[in-house]
């Protein structure tokens, strides 16, 4: 055979050619089977932290149930859905609450923050009553962060145009218990520097209505901002409130309000200062008040019965005794209150006594 009947082989470039096509495929196929492994042991891994997580809940008197139970959000992140979620409270005010429906997500690249969105409307329970309400909202979220050991770090709570519907039955009042624009709830975890185990929270209520005011001759709409700092909150189960108290007092605890206010139509109010308790149960610290229109909506309260009638002449003596300041940028009285070992002082001067928290 002559080199003429031999087959030619392909020239070297067109080989190189097919391997520049081949390799990143076959690069691109091996990476997306690797990412499918690493997301399957993480969603088995995320799925076995979720039913510890529960567990330890559980243990601390709060109940977490998700029926039907999907895991899903190949290849980014993990999403879980589940029908009829519920949250089931034990060891102080025992509550119930169940809506339609939760899905919650959290990015593989950061497993340990968590966004969960539920549908309403969501039906709450009083357990120990047997009181019912009804729940509604356009938008409800939660999130929470958490370190490597799983202790949460930070947690919000988010719900747009929230309403509060009344219990059945008799004497309830006519229109929703409470309804707002907008509600929010923020509270995270703080270095040793600020305090024991101290919390910041943050609460806001933009246009709040009820039908408690509007019978007491008030009408909103009604905005209400809460700013501060506790310490001494590392327990953070579900218990009674005199427990808590109690609990709280041993360990030293100290409230520092850093912002209140509260804006209606015709009221505003305000406070700040640093609160305690001592063994006792005994109230000590310091409070800076100040209302506008709070003597006209005492009275309308007065009138309405909403409020001890004896109630009325004791705030209207308050007021011509505070000193007149702006408040929320309206004309009205501040007061400089203080407590020692349970005892009111008003400007310096004692004029009562605060019964013990427990």
């Amino acid at each position: 055979m002559t080199a003429a009947d031999q087959p030619s082989k392909p020239p070297r470039r067109s080989r190189a050619r097919r391997w520049i096509v081949i390799a990143p495929v076959a690069l691109l196929v091996l990476l997306a089977v690797g990412w499918s492994a690493v997301w399957v042991y993480a969603a088995n891994r995320a799925e076995h932290e979720l039913d510890a997580w529960v567990g330890r809940e559980a243990k601390l008197g709060r109940v977490w149930n998700c029926p039907d139970r999907r895991l899903g959000g190949f290849p980014f992140r993990f999403e879980l859905t589940c029908a009829t979620p519920s949250l089931e409270t034990h060891g102080g005010d025992a509550m119930r609450v169940t809506a339609v429906s939760s899905r919650t997500v959290a990015q593989i690249w950061a497993p340990n923050h968590i966004v969960a969105e539920f549908t309403g409307p969501a039906r709450v329970e009083d357990l120990t009553t047997g009181a019912a309400y009804l729940a509604r909202w356009s938008l409800l979220q939660m999130s929470g962060v958490g370190d490597l050991s799983g202790q949460p770090q930070r947690f919000s709570l988010v719900a747009h145009e929230p309403v509060l519907e009344k219990p059945e039955g008799v004497g309830a009042p006519q229109g929703p218990l409470l309804m707002a624009r907008l509600l929010e709830f923020h509270v995270r975890r703080l270095p040793g520097k600020a305090g024991p185990d101290a919390l910041d929270y943050a609460f806001g209520l933009n246009g709040g209505e009820s039908a408690l005011l509007k019978e007491a001759g008030s009408e909103g709409p009604v905005d209400v901002t809460v700013q501060g700092i506790v310490t001494a909150a590392a327990d953070l189960r579900p218990m009674p409130l005199v427990q808590r108290l109690r609990a709280w007092a041993a360990a030293g605890g100290v409230a520092r309000l850093e912002r209140f206010t509260v804006s209606a139509p015709n009221l505003s109010a305000s406070a700040k200062g640093v609160l305690g308790l001592d063994p006792l149960g005994r109230l000590n610290g310091n409070l800076d008040l100040g209302f506008s229109g709070l003597n006209d909506l005492v009275k309308q309260l007065d009138r309405a019965g909403v409020i001890p009638s004896e109630l009325s002449p004791i705030v209207g003596a308050l007021a011509m005794v505070g000193r007149p300041g702006p408040v929320d940028g309206r004309p009205g009285v501040t007061f400089a209150l203080s407590f020692k070992d349970g005892t009111l002082r008003l400007g310096g001067f004692p004029v009562g006594m605060v019964p013990p928290a427990f």
